[in-house]
């Protein structure tokens, strides 16, 4: 595709920067290599209907890029290439937890040595995003992004619109006001929790009544969640509560709690332990997103959780295909005795 067919007028991405994507992808695909020339500036500027000051700062950010030098009386030439050969991708998670460690860990592993990758954390914080984003803007080949925060602004949603799709990645929450073909591979939450709940069913009706603590999340995840729960409950016809997790302060023979944060389930063991209910027996347990310590904890606590290896590795997988698809990630019920 030649460039001037590129050059997108209505796009929010400035025209210099759609510039220097095009000469950057020409050498990724072997279609400019070393030594090549580079049309000069004023003949850029006649071809692609650019204004000069355009091309010009175009090519002022590609030489400071390395991969492209002057020669003084001849015009620009390609002088790097390797460096384009591997992919630069920019992560921006919402935090680091142990369950975004495993995604981060999967996703570089399945790249190895085909991108060199840079973590960035934003905290839920959309003023910390915002500045993340602007700084990397048009400096990424992809920009992975986990968008939980705690508020969605409009500017943070304009922010991201101007990401090119064919650039960006969305894990783990889907953004219905992103239109277009982007990869991402996300979890379902309000049909993930009620399909997974019917798949343990069975262990569930034990009990008389479900518990389910919320965690110290906002936004639509939590009402989701909250949704599916709910849906399951009335479809089954179980007893049922919600309660915000600093309500949480005891555990009752016959009840089933579910909790999404460690530090609720290390409570519910503790308070199990002081009134002497055994769990699997008099009340039940079930923990979102499985770790190899949930397997062994008293004697194996039951999970419901999305396969976070296989999220990232997927991701990983989308990006070295060049295959812009929107893919529900695994989520499945893990029978253990807490049940």
């Amino acid at each position: 595709m030649k460039n001037e067919e590129r050059i997108r007028e209505k796009s929010r991405i400035p025209k210099y920067q759609q510039l220097i994507d095009n000469i950057i992808a020409d050498i990724q695909e072997g279609i400019l290599k070393y030594g090549d020339k580079l049309p000069s500036i004023n003949e850029s500027s006649e071809d692609l209907y650019l204004s000069r000051d355009t091309v010009e700062r175009a090519y002022k950010k590609l030489r400071d890029l390395g991969i492209i030098e002057p020669v003084r009386g001849k015009g620009y030439y390609i002088t790097s290439v390797e460096s384009l050969k591997k992919l630069k991708v920019l992560l921006i998670f919402n935090k680091l937890s142990n369950y975004k460690k495993i995604v981060y860990q999967s996703f570089i592993d399945t790249l190895g040595d085909k991108a060199t990758v840079h973590l960035h954390i934003h905290h839920y914080d959309t003023n910390i995003f915002n500045n993340i984003l602007t700084e990397n803007l048009g400096q990424y080949h992809y920009y992975v992004i986990i968008p939980h925060f705690t508020d969605f602004t409009k500017k943070t949603l304009d922010l991201v619109n101007k990401i090119p799709k064919e650039r960006l990645v969305l894990l783990d929450k889907n953004l219905e006001e992103i239109h277009g073909d982007f990869i991402s591979v996300y979890q379902d939450f309000q049909n993930d929790i009620y399909e997974a709940l019917n798949q343990g069913i069975d262990l569930l009706k034990k009990y008389k009544k479900l518990v389910f603590i919320l965690p110290e999340d906002v936004g639509k995840r939590r009402l989701n969640i909250h949704l599916g729960f709910r849906k399951f409950c009335g479809v089954n016809k179980f007893e049922n509560t919600i309660l915000e997790n600093e309500e949480f302060k005891e555990v009752k023979k016959g009840e089933v709690y579910i909790s999404e944060e460690e530090s609720d389930l290390v409570s519910i063991i503790k308070f199990a332990r002081e009134k002497k209910l055994e769990i699997g027996k008099d009340i039940g347990v079930l923990s979102f997103n499985d770790t190899p310590l949930k397997e062994v904890l008293e004697n194996g606590i039951s999970v419901i959780s999305t396969n976070f290896t296989r999220m990232g590795s997927l991701a990983a997988e989308l990006i070295l295909e060049k295959r812009r698809l929107k893919v529900r990630n695994e989520f499945s019920f893990i029978r253990r005795n807490s049940l």
